[in-house]
């Protein structure tokens, strides 16, 4: 159990130590520190209350819910990283990120299932939220890729086109490159994930929440893995769907911007 008191002190020594050190730099940025600070505070207290209820009331329902809230809100930031103007570019996201996060999340939840702990919140929260964080890193990267390829290459769509290809074969360069950009990006993050740092402190978590070793080893390289699968199904899910999004009402492709 962690005790609070001690925890508060040292936080403190921990934002005195910067703020001595800058000081003795000559580095004056207290100020950018402390909105940041509040910043932090902020998030970290609206989503600590909530998943303190979420644990408390422990129902599938509303633990569903908070899922497709965090689902909605990462498509929204899939839009952003990929640099996408049109708020209609999200659906494709939302598309990609609920098959892709639903298949492998499922399945995660089967780990657990004899034990009924798969179906509660302090299973599901954390798995959806390291897939949907996962997903949505690598499925920006990708979307960025594809709506790139619309913007440069229309002439190679139209030189297949005129060349006997269908509308599906001439699409299928820039798909290919979306989901060779998230392959690639997917097995980087998995090779990051096994780093000493985020390896080490994620399953010291999970050992101390209360599962063994093997376990947590276990249960860390399905989520490696499951993060990855859900990237690739995220993308092909994701760009398919934008296709709708990539040609005019004439057949045409759009030049997105």
């Amino acid at each position: 159990m962690v005790n609070l008191w001690i925890a508060l002190a040292l936080g403190a020594v921990f934002m005195i130590i910067p703020i001595v050190v800058m000081g003795m730099a000559g580095v004056n940025i207290v100020g950018k520190m402390m909105k940041g600070l509040f910043s932090m505070a902020l998030r970290v207290g609206i989503i600590g209350s909530i998943v303190y209820w979420l644990v408390q009331w422990d129902s599938i329902a509303l633990d569903i819910v908070f899922v497709i809230i965090m689902l909605f809100y990462s498509a929204i930031e899939v839009k952003v990283k990929a640099r996408l103007r049109s708020t209609s570019y999200v659906l494709p996201a939302i598309a990609g990120l609920f098959v892709g996060t639903m298949l492998t999340g499922v399945g995660m939840s089967l780990v657990n299932i004899t034990s009924l702990a798969a179906l509660s919140a302090r299973f599901m929260l954390p798995v959806f939220a390291i897939l949907l964080t996962g997903t949505a890193d690598v499925l920006a990267r990708a979307l960025s890729m594809y709506y790139a390829g619309l913007r440069h290459h229309n002439q190679f769509y139209y030189y297949m086109l005129g060349n006997g290809a269908t509308h599906h074969e001439a699409l299928g360069y820039l798909t290919r490159r979306a989901v060779q950009q998230a392959a690639t990006r997917g097995i980087s993050a998995m090779v990051g994930g096994t780093s000493v740092g985020a390896g080490a402190v994620m399953m010291w978590a999970m050992i101390m929440g209360g599962m063994t070793v093997v376990d947590a080893v276990v249960l860390f390289v399905l989520l490696l893995f499951g993060v990855f699968c859900s990237s690739i199904v995220a993308t092909v899910v994701a760009v398919k769907v934008a296709r709708r999004y990539s040609l005019d009402a004439y057949g045409r492709m759009k030049n997105t911007k």
